[in-house]
C-alpha cells in the first residue's frame, strides 16, 4: 500500500454546528501506517535505494520511526534505531527495527554523531526534521496540492507546527495558485503548536513582541536551522497566518469533539491544527468560507473499501447486502446482479466497514459515455439500519465523488425530501425527472 491521496472529508455536522462555510478534514490517517510521515518515509526508501543503501540508521519520534520501518521492510531494507538517554520508549516501540545503545556513550551533539556513525558503518541516514529536508518539503507539496485540486477555493488552512516543512509547503502551492490567477487572495495558513520547545514559535514571539511567560529551553534534538525558521514565518506573514499556543485540555476537548461530532479519530499528540482551528473560531476571527484542517493521524471510524478482490467478498456476498440494505425498493435480482456485474468490470463497489464489520455498500455502474450523461452513476448506496445517521452513507458518497471525479449521477425518488437534500449537500442538482418505459409481456 502506498502512501498519499488521502481523503478530504467534508465535515457537514461541524459545519451546521459552527456556521463558518464549509469545513474539510485532509485524513492523513488513512495513509498506510496512519500517519502523514508514511509519505516522507516512501520517499526516503527510494532516495536511499537510488544511493545503494540497504540499511538505515533512523532517529525521530515513535511515529516517524513507524512508518520508516513499515516503508523499509516493504522493500526488504533494514533499519536501525539509535538509543540515546531518555528514550526508553524506543525499548518496545520501533517494532522491525534494530535498536542499539548509545546511552553509555558521551554524544554531546546526537546530529553530528549520528552522521559520523552512519558513514563509517555505511548507513542511509535519516533525522526527522533534520535530513532530507528538500524530500520531506516535495513530498508535503504533493498533500497540498491534493487539498488544491480538489476545492476550487479555500480560505484558510489549519496545520500542526513542528519543523515547519508542512507549512512551507502549503504556501508553495497556495502561491502558485495565486500567481495562476486561481486564487484572488492567498488562503490564511494558520498553525497550532507547543508553548515550549520549539525554535519557530520562539522566534515569532520575538518578532512579533508578543509576551509569553511559558516558553522553555529548547530540546536539542529540536534545534532548526536559521532558513527553516525564517521561510516558515515568512509563509505565515504573507498568508495572513498566526502560530497559536495550545494548552493540554484543549487538544482533550479537540480530540473528544472531532470524535463526537464527525466520527473521527485522532491523538492528542497530533491535534494542535484542530485546536488551532477551534480557537480561532470562538475567537470570532474565521469568517464564512472554506476551511481545511490538515490531521496528521485523522482517521474515520468510517473505512471505505474500494473492493478489487471478488474472491475475498464474492458476487453473491455483494448482492446479499445490496439486498438486504436497499429492501425497500422493488428491484429485481436480476437487476441487481447486473448492476453488480457492471460494477465489478468497469465501475467501482465501494464497502463501508465500522468497527471491522461491513454496514454499507455502493455499487457504481459505468454508463459508456464521456459526454452525453455522467460517465458513472450510483446504481445502490444503503446502510445497515443500525448505522444511519452515524456517518457511513457520508463516507460512501464522499468516496463516490472522489473516485469518480464528480463525473457522477444518481437517481432519488421525487417524493424523497430528505434524500434530495442530503445529496444536494454533496454538490448533487434535481437536473430532470427519469421515466421508464413499462413493457408489457
Amino acid at each position: 500500500m502506498k502512501s498519499g491521496r488521502t481523503p478530504l472529508l467534508r465535515a457537514k455536522k461541524l459545519e451546521d454546528l459552527l456556521d463558518v462555510g464549509e469545513i474539510y478534514l485532509k485524513m492523513e490517517g488513512n495513509n498506510p501506517t496512519g500517519h502523514k510521515h508514511d509519505r516522507v518515509a516512501e520517499v526516503i526508501i527510494k532516495d536511499a535505494q537510488a544511493h545503494g543503501y540497504n540499511q538505515l540508521l533512523v532517529n525521530g519520534s515513535m511515529t516517524y520511526v513507524k512508518s520508516v520501518v513499515y516503508m523499509a521492510q516493504q522493500n526488504d531494507m533494514k533499519v536501525v534505531v539509535p538509543l540515546f538517554k531518555n528514550e526508553r520508549w524506543k525499548k518496545t516501540q520501533c517494532q522491525g527495527a534494530e535498536v542499539i545503545d548509545f546511552r553509555n556513550e558521551k554524544v554531546e551533539l546526537p546530529i553530528v554523531f549520528l552522521k559520523s556513525y552512519a558513514e563509517s558503518h555505511q548507513y542511509y541516514l535519516s533525522v526527522q526534521g533534520v535530513s532530507q529536508k528538500h524530500l520531506s518539503q516535495m513530498v508535503l507539496e504533493e498533500m497540498a496540492e491534493e487539498i488544491v485540486n480538489k476545492l476550487t477555493c479555500v480560505s484558510s488552512i489549519f496545520t500542526q507546527l513542528s519543523f515547519g516543512y508542512t507549512m512551507t509547503s502549503l504556501y508553495n502551492v497556495v502561491l502558485k495558485q495565486w500567481m495562476k490567477g486561481n486564487y484572488d487572495a492567498l488562503p490564511m495558513l494558520s498553525a497550532g503548536t507547543w508553548e515550549s520547545g520549539n525554535d519557530i514559535y520562539a522566534e515569532y514571539l520575538k518578532r512579533y513582541q508578543i509576551q509569553s511567560d511559558s516558553l522553555g529551553e529548547i530540546p536539542e534534538n529540536l534545534h532548526y536551522n536559521r532558513t527553516t525558521v525564517e521561510t516558515t514565518l515568512q509563509a505565515i506573514d504573507e498568508a495572513s497566518g498566526e502560530i497559536i499556543p495550545i494548552q493540554k485540555q484543549a487538544l482533550k476537548e479537540a480530540k473528544k469533539k472531532i470524535k463526537k461530532i464527525e466520527n473521527v479519530e485522532i491523538s492528542e499528540n497530533e491535534a494542535y491544527g484542530l485546536a488551532a482551528f477551534f480557537e480561532m473560531v470562538e475567537q470570532g476571527k474565521l469568517k464564512k468560507g472554506t476551511h481545511v484542517i490538515v490531521l496528521n493521524d485523522g482517521k474515520s471510524q468510517v473505512m471505505v473499501e474500494d473492493i478489487k478482490d471478488f474472491d475475498a467478498v464474492s458476487q453473491p456476498e455483494l448482492i446479499a447486502f445490496t439486498r438486504q440494505w436497499l429492501d425497500q425498493y422493488s428491484d429485481s435480482v436480476g437487476e441487481t446482479e447486473d448492476a453488480i456485474q457492471n460494477a465489478m468490470d468497469k465501475g467501482h463497489i465501494l464497502l463501508a466497514k465500522r468497527h471491522g464489520v461491513y454496514e454499507g455498500i455502493c455499487v457504481i455502474v459505468h454508463m459508456g459515455f464521456q459526454r452525453f450523461i455522467p460517465t458513472y452513476h450510483i446504481a445502490y448506496i444503503g446502510t445497515m439500519k443500525s448505522s444511519k445517521g452515524r456517518g457511513v452513507g457520508s463516507e460512501l458518497i464522499q468516496k463516490a465523488i472522489e473516485l469518480t471525479e464528480g463525473n457522477v449521477s444518481l437517481h432519488v425518488d421525487l417524493d424523497n425530501r430528505s434524500a434530495k437534500k442530503f445529496y444536494e449537500k454533496y454538490g448533487f442538482e434535481h437536473v430532470y425527472n427519469r421515466m421508464i418505459h413499462k413493457r408489457h409481456h
